[in-house]
């Protein structure tokens, strides 16, 4: 895997991380104001579009032959 590659997924996953935290967040706070609510999940479903497009850009930007079965 390329080192650029690599690097993206890397901070896909913290992305991911990140979400989770706020949806952690999100579990802990439901005496709060709704319209705060609707507005931290507009943000994470913003971040979690972001994340599944550019992994999507990553899944087509190189071949990965992940069980090396082109080489056969």
């Amino acid at each position: 895997m390329r080192p650029e590659t690599k690097a993206n997924l890397g901070k896909q996953g913290a992305e991911i991380a990140s979400v989770r935290g706020t949806l952690q967040a999100l579990a802990e706070s439901w005496g709060t104001d709704v319209k705060y609510l609707q507005t931290r999940i507009a943000e994470v479903e913003e971040k979690l579009t972001k994340v599944q497009n550019t992994l999507a850009e990553i899944e087509w930007s190189e071949e990965v032959d992940w069980l090396g079965k082109l080489n056969e």
